[in-house]
Parts: C-alpha cells; structure tokens; sequence
C-alpha cells in the first residue's frame, strides 16, 4: 500500500518581515482551521515562516485564500505554497532511522558510546553506585565548608 504524503503544512514565501511575530502570522491563518505549529523565528529570509494546519482541508482553504490575495500581515500580502515535511525524505545521516525502530534518543546514544550496545547498568560498578549512599549531598556539603573553614582558620593564624 502506497501512503499519500499528508499536505497539512504551508510555507509563507513572500510578505512577512522580521518584524512580524509568530502570534500575528498564528492569529491571521487560525480563521481557516486549528493550527498545530505556527513556525517564525527571526529573519524569515534566512528562516522561512510555515504553518501546520490540523488537518489538510484546513491548511487547502488557507493556501487557496493566500493565492487569491485575501491573507494580509501587517498590512502587506502574503505569499506561500506547499511545504514539503522533513520526515518524509528518506536521505541523509540517518537514513531511514524511523523505519527501523529506533529513536532519535537511541541515535545519539549510539553516537555518545561510539557505536557499541552497552546497557547503561554495566557502566557504574557495584561500588561505586553503593559508595554514594550513605549520606545526603547536603551533609557532605557541610562537612566540606567546616573543613574548608577550618583550613583557613589555620593559614591565618598561621600569618600572625
């Protein structure tokens, strides 16, 4: 079975500033339908703005008024089309990552050990997991500022 690729998600090519906030573009485009992420941030020349629609026949209604010319922000016309979603490509590091089970949390713990399948609970020895039991952290803390105190009592008495 072929899956259709979801068109939920519209990016806005023309007539946003960097000055225009997300809330603005978010509260123009709410009228066509539930918005799940409304996506600005900084210089949209460098950071194109989009929008993910709930459902796609909300975000067709959004992008149909866009072209017509009824969609102002700030004043000025809005231009957008389609946006592709990232998820969908099967390219780059990852490759099809999702596909196989794996998380992007297994991904960087597979990065962090250097590739290996250690468990986490081989990486501490028995004793030193038990070597911390005994006190709370703030005694320790304690005992460290009174001998802390204690060693500088003694240095400067020692400079009389």
């Amino acid at each position: 079975m072929v899956k259709m690729a979801v068109r939920d998600t519209i990016e806005i090519t023309a007539g946003v500033h960097s000055s225009t906030t997300r809330l603005t573009i978010k509260q123009q485009l709410e009228r066509f339908g539930a918005i799940d992420i409304c996506h600005k941030i900084g210089d949209p020349q460098e950071d194109t703005p989009w929008v993910r629609f709930r459902d796609g026949s909300s975000a067709d209604k959004a992008l149909d008024a866009i072209n017509r010319g009824e969609v102002l922000i700030d004043g000025v016309t809005i231009k957008a089309q389609w946006r592709g979603r990232k998820k969908d490509s099967s390219g780059g590091p990852r490759g099809n990552a999702a596909q196989q089970g794996r998380t992007s949390r297994d991904i960087f713990l597979e990065a962090c050990r250097g590739g290996s399948k250690r468990s986490r609970s081989s990486s501490t020895s028995r004793s030193r997991r038990r070597r911390g039991r005994g006190r709370s952290r703030s005694c320790s803390r304690k005992r460290r500022s009174s001998s802390s105190s204690k060693s500088s009592s003694s240095k400067s008495s020692s400079r009389r």
